[in-house]
């Protein structure tokens, strides 16, 4: 009780248990005898990142100390990166209990990132989130390819923590503090907010920091490659969100001109290459690339119109609805062993309900209705409308139906065309774990399309 009474512990209750988790991983990895596939280390593990989110309920909205504060958006957003965390752990195939730890140490600097109330706190879940992954990509299927997309993914990673740590240096020189409260002064708060908020857009992978995204997305295995590209992604998307919210009370013009160009820039640019992709999981690493031109432009519709609350929904729908839709689309890919668009070709005769959770999740990514996609992206469209942008609203559209035109390929291919010699075979039977993730995924994407209310229940519980 007397921890709890602290209030810098009361606000790091769920950053404890994924300490905790990751401690008791590590010891039981090194206990003698058989190994049993790591089952009582993944156990662990999953109980750690289910313990975590049960305390994200339990942290008191509105605590707020120098270095950490706990409000309704860093409870949602530890919520979102649980629920990933705990879909990876269901369907993850350890070699071993230190890819079990490192992804409870990426929760761990993700949960940091959320309740960051100081830049330098800020910083500090950026890099406990991001060195973690890169040891994943590299080690969770060792080879030649992988430590490239790793290697890959460690250089544009540190390039991202020096642009970071340099937007640092100027809000110290400016005003003597690393603290969110007052922003920065007018001459220096373009310089620093362009330093720090293309970390982010590093981190999320936006054009044209985007180079390093496919290759470590094709590289790694599908779950973690869904992982990397809904939580991981989602910590990037905040880190944005949190430096211009500490930047409210100054007007930067700057950010009106190149925010909306990097947003259509990407989705353009991804979408066209996406086009031409023969390989499915680079098709889906070039599709998540334009969805961060879509949330981007969600990005600045929040901003450009005062940061409010229905607008905070919409980021936050977005990257929700992608959690489900992106994980089953790479969980079905890693349960039916798919690399190539030719594999796809006549699937659906072979697999019918798996090619039925699949086209689901296509067609959500596709944002067409009634999916939770669709939804998701006409709250984008609109907020957009509302905020002045009618220029990007426009774009979003037209990149959506350049989108549908290689979405939809993939369903034509698993249910219009004939299974041929190079048609992946039917899988055997699917561990319970994964298949209950995917129906999760497959529940969520269809309901959540059919309830638009939630954006206001959203809105209400974000800015407790």
């Amino acid at each position: 009780m007397n921890a709890l009474a602290d209030p810098t512990l009361s606000l790091l209750l769920p950053q404890a248990a994924c300490a905790l988790g990751l401690v008791l991983v590590l010891l039981l990895g090194m206990r003698p005898g058989g190994r049993d596939g790591f089952a009582l280390e993944r156990w662990v593990a999953a109980l750690a990142a289910a313990a975590g989110l049960l305390l994200v309920l339990r942290v008191p909205s509105g605590g707020e100390t120098e270095l950490f504060r706990a409000d309704g958006m860093s409870k949602a957003w530890q919520i979102l990166f649980h629920l990933g965390t705990l879909a990876l752990f269901a369907v993850l195939r350890p070699r071993g209990e230190r890819p079990l730890a490192l992804a409870l140490a990426a929760l761990l600097g993700m949960d940091t990132i959320a309740s960051a109330n100081h830049l330098f706190a800020l910083f500090l879940g950026l890099e406990l989130t991001s060195l973690p992954t890169y040891l994943l990509v590299a080690g969770l299927r060792p080879g030649r390819r992988s430590l490239e997309a790793a290697l890959k993914y460690f250089f544009a990673g540190a390039a991202a923590s020096a642009l970071f740590l340099m937007g640092l240096a100027l809000q110290y020189a400016a005003t003597g503090s690393f603290s969110f409260a007052g922003g920065l002064p007018g001459a220096a708060s373009g310089l620093a907010l362009a330093l720090m908020g293309s970390a982010a857009l590093f981190k999320i992978g936006a054009f044209p920091f985007h180079f390093w995204l496919p290759d470590v997305y094709e590289a790694a295995e599908p779950e973690l490659t869904a992982w990397m590209s809904t939580a991981v992604k989602a910590a990037g998307v905040l880190i944005l969100l949190r430096i211009l919210g500490g930047h409210a009370d100054f007007d930067l013009p700057d950010l009106s001109r190149w925010l909306p160009a990097v947003a259509v820039a990407t989705m353009t640019f991804a979408n066209l290459i996406a086009l031409r992709q023969s390989d499915v999981r680079r098709l889906l690493a070039y599709s998540s690339v334009s969805h961060v031109g879509y949330l981007t432009a969600a990005v600045w519709a929040w901003q450009t119109g005062g940061m409010p609350g229905d607008a905070l929904a919409t980021v936050y729908f977005y990257l929700f609805a992608y959690l489900f839709m992106n994980t089953g689309a790479f969980l079905f890919l890693r349960l039916c062993g798919i690399r190539e668009l030719e594999e796809l070709r006549g699937f659906g005769s072979r697999a019918p309900l798996l090619a039925g959770v699949f086209a689901l999740m296509v067609f959500s990514l596709a944002a067409l209705p009634p999916t939770t996609g669709f939804l998701a992206k006409f709250f984008v469209v609109w907020d957009l409308l509302k905020a002045g942008g009618t220029g990007l609203a426009v774009a979003v559209v037209v990149n959506s139906l350049v989108g549908a035109g290689y979405y939809l390929n993939l369903i034509r291919l698993m249910t219009l065309e004939p299974a041929g010699p190079r048609t992946a075979p039917a899988p055997g039977r699917t561990a319970p774990a994964a298949a209950l993730v995917l129906l999760a995924c497959a529940a969520f994407t269809a309901g959540f399309g059919l309830v638009p209310g939630l954006r206001e229940w959203l809105a209400a519980f974000l800015i407790l």
